[in-house]
């Protein structure tokens, strides 16, 4: 498998209304989503040079605002907080490892509610994305505008009296004139690198109302390479994640709390980095990742410890048929499930984890849906 990271510049503003036919006023997406990629990629190939095994095996992943020099661009965690009021350039906090080790107190009617220096409580921080520049947490975000059109009458070719309307679309430059730009990737079979490529380089729109003007873009390849992020890099992000959690149990033990006996476990976390389609029995809509699921996708047998997640309906739109898709519940991103595993990961488990992060899980995976990371580097900060 190949890992194709690219950047995607916008070159008018771009609009990727989470469901169609759009409604004026509703805020576009504030990135790209895969689905939108799949489509275009699919539109460049043809029905001629349409390979069904190749797309299935695709994994477009969403595109996130970004820099031209950022490395990398993810969705904060569920569990990133901040003051509340805080100043802008105040860097999220973190509270997983502590909130846990917190619930694993008695009496469990404790309550996890911190405070700053200041006094004032903490709040969640919500959907944004960010990255790190020069050691620091940055947020990375896109500018939205009001666009005024004009309907068309189509029978006469000419504007439609009194039939104006106004969607919101991500503008193509920021406040500081800076480009709009995302950074994405894809994951793709090593015999399918060049046709796939070939069609990504050449996708000039991307998004909805391309009619009106809106969605055009210019797509440069950064690099091609195998995915970085295998069994090794797996297993210090958990040993780092193990870590932390045992300081923290022990530091309130210290004060007086109650052991938790993890000395010997191995803890990690099923990060989303987008929103994830998750049925029960292969039919029922459900926001869990439930061990019996972690088992029988890495064979590795955990006790999921906790989970936060929000769920969100989704649809989509097919541009062939020109007919929505049905709606259906996703769980957002951010969502995150945390796993104990009551002995030390081996090289075998941490290589099955680092294959979940290529595959994926869920429905529409090749849409985008279901992308996610064993733990987020983010829970290591301290």
């Amino acid at each position: 498998m190949k890992l194709l990271t690219f950047q995607i510049e916008a070159l008018a503003p771009l609009a990727f209304p989470e469901r169609k036919p759009g409604v004026q006023f509703n805020k576009s997406l504030p990135y790209v989503p895969g689905a939108a990629i799949y489509g275009a990629l699919g539109q460049q190939v043809g029905e001629e040079g349409f390979a069904a095994a190749c797309f299935r095996s695709l994994r477009c992943h969403n595109a996130y605002p970004c820099h031209p020099d950022d490395a990398w661009v993810r969705p904060l965690p569920a569990t990133a907080m901040q003051p509340k009021g805080a100043e802008k350039g105040v860097a999220p906090h973190d509270t997983l490892v502590a909130r846990v080790a917190w619930e694993h107190q008695q009496p469990t009617t404790l309550i996890y509610a911190p405070t700053d220096d200041d006094g004032r409580p903490y709040e969640a921080t919500g959907t944004k994305f960010y990255t790190h520049a020069a050691d620091r947490v940055a947020y990375r975000e896109v500018q939205q505008r009001i666009l005024t059109r004009v309907a068309i009458n189509r029978e006469r070719g000419t504007a439609q009296a009194n039939r104006l309307y106004s969607p919101l679309a991500i503008s193509e430059v920021a406040d500081d004139r800076r480009p709009t730009c995302f950074l994405g990737s894809l994951l793709v079979r090593n015999e399918d690198v060049a046709p796939i490529t070939a069609a990504l380089l050449a996708i000039t729109h991307l998004g909805g109302r391309q009619t009106s003007g809106l969605g055009a873009v210019r797509i440069a390849l950064r690099h091609e390479a195998p995915p970085v992020d295998n069994a090794t890099a797996v297993r210090q992000r958990v040993a780092a994640l193990t870590s932390r959690f045992q300081t923290q149990a022990a530091f309130y033990e210290r004060l007086g709390g109650c052991t938790w006996p993890i000395a010997e476990c191995s803890i990690f976390t099923i990060n989303l980095l987008a929103d994830a389609i998750l049925l029960e029995h292969g039919w029922l809509p459900t926001q869990s990742f439930t061990p019996a699921a972690l088992e029988e996708t890495t064979g590795i047998k955990a006790r999921l410890l906790r989970s936060f997640t929000t769920t969100k309906p989704v649809g989509g739109w097919h541009t062939l048929w020109q007919r929505p898709k049905p709606n259906t519940v996703a769980v957002s991103m951010g969502g995150l499930y945390l796993f104990q595993a009551e002995h030390t990961l081996d090289d075998k488990a941490c290589a099955n984890l680092a294959q979940l992060q290529h595959e994926g899980i869920g429905e529409r995976r090749s849409e985008g849906f279901g992308q996610v990371r064993v733990c987020d580097e983010f829970h290591a900060r301290q």
